[in-house]
């Protein structure tokens, strides 16, 4: 009792805390959710959780932690678990198990770092106290006699031992670290030299007098020029070239004219002097480059190819000065000569500081485009016929490609992006990309804002084919067919050398010496991926088996097994099943048409839900209702999706639907014979049977035209050319293009073009006219046999035992129309309130129109257009002009 009123109690309780209604302000409704309450708590079932499936529960975690080599996890919980069992309590299992309940894949997303958020933060103590710090606060740490021996003899005396301090004080200060240094230190004056030759002195000082001397004026207050002589111009003009101080350039190059040569005259030593300074001024731009950091790989081989070249021609100027200072033979000194001598080493650097100050000006520069310009330079120079400048530049040009021949070499062979590289011209999905994906959306070719390629314009020629040939690579590991090479293979040097001249010739372009170079150097790793990947998806994958299907089950290239799997459509149909468009019987019919295909069991046949609003009597007068919502599903393996994108499946199943509709209106003229008169026991008095037969003639003819056109004119050469072009192509992409350019000109040829689909909604006019025609026929011979009947009981003589018989029968005689007999034929038929007549005048009339519309429009197409197409749809005009002629 004591335990039933203290349930009722805390039920109490918590009816007013959930519900906020006590017993004084709702009294009825307060009783009855506490009845209900405590019915429930009373009457339930829940048993107390298992403490000991908790606990194997937790230490299975603990082992699933060790085995999956995390044995700092099990440790910790270990540790927490042994911790928790000495404070444990009768709800310890309750929690524990709420805790398990919750858990989601620990193994794999628990972080052990995660443990240290849940220790307490220590507390900030302090800084430490430290000698230093109370030395400054008390002031003496300054004091070095502080920390000294003291000498306590009896013998000496306050004079001895302030002498003693001193000679100790002296002697730490030699002994201190920075005395040490001090100690080994040279002064100023150590350099100076004792010289007692006065003379040489005098001498020297007379021939640098003109560097710090004031320039005279003449008469009329105009200063004149200090002479120099030429040995010290072309000292001056050497050290220039070097980049060092001199006294006739400033820092930027440019000349003082204060000063001229001896027995020259100013105008030419003027010119002298200005070609130096340009000489200068393109030096100082090599220089500055070759003092800036470079963080990006590409340009850090720049910089130091063009600060290797600085540097060899600091030595040839070396050279040039040591024959000036250690002369051992006779030696002219002039400037003008000095310049004809280091003319050709200028030359090229000159060139190349044209590059780096376009690089400079550049706004938005790629990492790449000094290639580019050091491409373009060589090949000027080429044509400008200077060898030296041309040899300098192209093989600087090679030397700086092989680093971004770096990512092209590994992308090509391996299949891999290096990480970071920013200047490669291929980039990666940073996403998943499901397998039948990988080749068009996981790798692609970068392009820069306006779109352009972000490809050096000497690579863009092939950047298509090195993408290609990687990922080539990248399908092969997936497909577990991709063999490193053991050995690395030999290829082509890509070094400038002069064979080139004697191999390509002198009047070769540099370009085409380079694409010849680089095109031996991708055929070394493009033929091997390229090749391995084509026999694997022609091999393994059975691509020729897939392509032998799709013409069989979309293009229709088998009759009889096409008609078996369209007729079972049609049947249903014309029956007015309202079920026709179940997948299980549709798929089902398709498994038993093309059963005898390789994989007939991959194939699956429904309908887009778009076509099940319409109702079956509209779809049975019209082809334009749900047969173009027939879809046809092939199931492919995602490496033969690489060669077989969904754009050029969406094209098969447009080719399908029209070949359908097609076998529509055949099916439909072929669906009905005509029994000859005697054996039907009536004779033929309707007038209007010669204008019935001679329009299902000539829908007949139109039927068969346009069938024969598609299977001997498009389908049949399209499909043989496809077969050669595969074999023929170079690479997966070389296929790619090849398959979609087949179903591209397919859907052409067969007039489903964007351009004529006024021709295509004008030829599924004419279907629809064929099923219009043989409901016509089929409701007036409906008329003439209720006439009969009629007749046949009225008349007297009549035989009342002898069957009637219809003037039209199916072609499968055993077919079960008991069905149809149940049905409004009214409501199937169309033109039931018209006369028979008036219908085929009006089906005659819209044939003639629409044949001459079909005929002619094909050869104004094919006229306004240049497409190789053309050239089919003026074979087809012609042939339906045929019919035209017939009719005039």
């Amino acid at each position: 009792m004591a335990f039933a009123a203290t349930l009722a109690a805390l039920t109490e309780e918590l009816v007013e805390v959930i519900t906020s209604t006590s017993s004084q302000s709702d009294p009825g409704r307060f009783n009855v959710l506490k009845e209900s309450s405590l019915r429930r708590l009373r009457n339930h079932n829940f048993l107390r959780t298992n403490q000991f499936n908790v606990q194997g529960k937790l230490n299975g975690f603990e082992e699933h932690f060790r085995v999956a080599n995390r044995d700092k996890l099990a440790d910790a919980l270990r540790e927490r678990l042994d911790a928790l069992e000495r404070i444990s309590n009768k709800w310890t299992p309750e929690a524990l198990d709420l805790l398990l309940h919750l858990e989601d894949q620990p193994v794999q997303k628990t972080k052990f770092s995660d443990l240290e958020s849940l220790k307490k933060p220590e507390e900030k103590l302090g800084p430490p106290l430290k000698w230093e710090d109370i030395a400054k606060e008390e002031g003496w740490e300054q004091d070095g006699d502080l920390w000294k021996n003291v000498n306590f003899d009896r013998d000496s005396s306050d004079d001895e031992y302030l002498e003693g301090v001193s000679d100790l004080s002296s002697e730490a200060e030699i002994t201190s670290t920075s005395s040490v240094d001090a100690q080994y230190r040279k002064s100023p004056a150590d350099f100076l030299i004792d010289s007692q030759d006065g003379h040489s002195l005098d001498q020297i000082r007379e021939t640098q007098f003109w560097r710090n001397a004031l320039p005279l004026k003449d008469a009329t207050g105009r200063p004149q020029k200090i002479t120099m002589s030429e040995f010290h111009a072309v000292r001056e003009v050497l050290f220039m070239l070097n980049g060092l101080e001199n006294t006739l350039f400033d820092a930027a190059g440019n000349p003082s004219l204060q000063f001229q040569l001896k027995h020259t005259s100013w105008e030419v030593y003027k010119a002298l002097l200005g070609s130096f300074s340009e000489a200068s001024r393109q030096l100082s731009v090599l220089r500055e480059f070759t003092k800036q950091p470079q963080n990006v790989p590409l340009l850090q081989v720049f910089r130091e190819a063009v600060e290797y070249r600085v540097r060899s021609f600091d030595s040839n100027i070396s050279k040039l000065q040591s024959r000036y200072v250690d002369i051992r033979q006779d030696v002219v000194v002039s400037l003008a000569r000095v310049l004809d001598e280091v003319k050709p080493h200028l030359q090229p650097l000159a060139c190349l500081s044209d590059i780096i100050q376009q690089l400079k000006r550049s706004k938005y520069p790629r990492p790449f485009h000094y290639l580019e310009l050091l491409f373009d330079a060589a090949g000027v120079a080429q044509l400008e016929g200077s060898d030296v400048v041309y040899e300098f530049l192209a093989t600087l040009f090679f030397e700086c490609f092989q680093v971004y021949l770096r990512s092209v070499r590994r992308w090509m062979e391996a299949g891999e992006l290096i990480d970071g590289d920013k200047a490669f011209f291929i980039s990666s999905s940073s996403g998943q990309i499901p397998m039948s994906q990988v080749w068009t959306d996981q790798f692609t070719l970068r392009k820069t804002t306006d779109g352009m390629l972000f490809v050096p314009r000497f690579l863009q020629p092939a950047a298509s084919k090195i993408l290609t040939t990687g990922k080539s690579v990248v399908v092969l590991k997936l497909l577990g067919k991709y063999q490193p090479p053991s050995v690395r293979l030999q290829e082509p040097s890509l070094d400038f050398n002069r064979d080139f001249t004697s191999l390509y010739g002198a009047f070769t372009p540099f370009s085409e010496v380079f694409n010849d170079i680089f095109e031996k150097w991708m055929a070394s790793k493009h033929h091997a991926a390229s090749t391995t990947l084509q026999r694997t998806l022609f091999e393994s994958c059975s691509l020729w088996s897939v392509l032998d299907t799709l013409q069989h089950v979309f293009l229709m290239s088998d009759g009889s097994r096409s008609d078996a799997f369209a007729f079972a459509i049609f049947n249903n149909i014309d029956l007015l099943n309202a079920n026709w468009h179940d997948r299980f019987n549709l798929t089902a019919s398709a498994h038993e048409a093309f059963g005898s295909l390789a994989d007939a069991h991959r194939i699956a046949v429904n309908v887009h839900p778009e076509g099940l609003a319409d109702d079956v009597k509209d779809i049975r007068r019209s082809v334009r209702k749900g047969l173009p919502f027939v879809r046809i599903v092939y199931r492919l393996f995602w490496p033969i999706r690489i060669v077989l994108s969904d754009e050029s499946l969406a094209q098969y199943q447009a080719a399908f639907t029209f070949l359908l509709q097609l076998r529509r209106a055949t099916y439909v003229l072929h669906k009905y014979r005509l029994v000859s008169d005697s054996n039907a026991g009536t004779t033929n008095t309707s007038p209007d049977q010669e204008i019935y037969y001679g329009l299902r003639t000539r829908l007949l003819w139109f039927c068969n035209t346009l069938h024969s056109y598609l299977s001997t004119l498009v389908l049949g050469p399209l499909t043989a050319q496809l077969h050669k072009s595969l074999q023929r192509a170079e690479d997966v992409s070389a296929m790619i293009a090849s398959h979609s350019a087949f179903t591209k000109q397919m859907i052409g040829e067969m007039c489903l073009g964007g351009k004529l689909d006024p021709i295509r909604q004008c030829i599924l006019d004419m279907f629809d006219l064929a099923v219009r025609l043989q409901d016509a026929r089929q409701l007036e011979s409906e008329r003439e046999q209720e006439e009969a009947q009629e007749l046949s009981r009225l008349s007297v003589m009549s035989s009342p035992m002898k069957r009637e018989s219809r003037k039209y029968v199916k072609s499968d005689e055993e077919e079960d129309e008991t069905f149809l007999f149940d049905q409004d034929r009214s409501a199937m038929m169309q033109d039931t309130e018209r006369t028979f007549a008036e219908v085929l005048n009006e089906i005659r009339a819209e044939f003639d129109r629409h044949l001459k519309f079909i005929s002619s429009g094909l050869r104004g197409v094919a006229r306004a257009s240049g497409d190789n197409t053309a050239g089919k749809w003026d074979t087809l005009a012609e042939m339906l002009e045929v019919g035209i002629q017939e009719q005039r």
